[in-house]
């Protein structure tokens, strides 16, 4: 598997994790303590995405 591949896999799943709370958040039945762990999952989820899509724009700029 290339990096490439192993990148837009991770980024993938975290796509995927970062749906299934969204739509946890906007059934509207949780606690205020859940509501906020779920929030900052999202902006861990986030911060994750964005180093992987910085990382593979690094890694493409040294292949060439």
């Amino acid at each position: 598997m290339s990096y490439s591949n192993a990148l837009e896999y991770l980024e993938s799943k975290l796509k995927e994790e970062r749906v299934l709370i969204v739509e946890t958040l906007t059934q509207g039945k949780l606690d205020e303590g859940e509501y906020k762990r779920l929030c900052g999952a999202l902006q861990g989820l986030d911060l994750a995405r964005n180093h992987i899509k910085d990382l593979a724009q690094r890694l493409e700029r040294d292949d060439e």
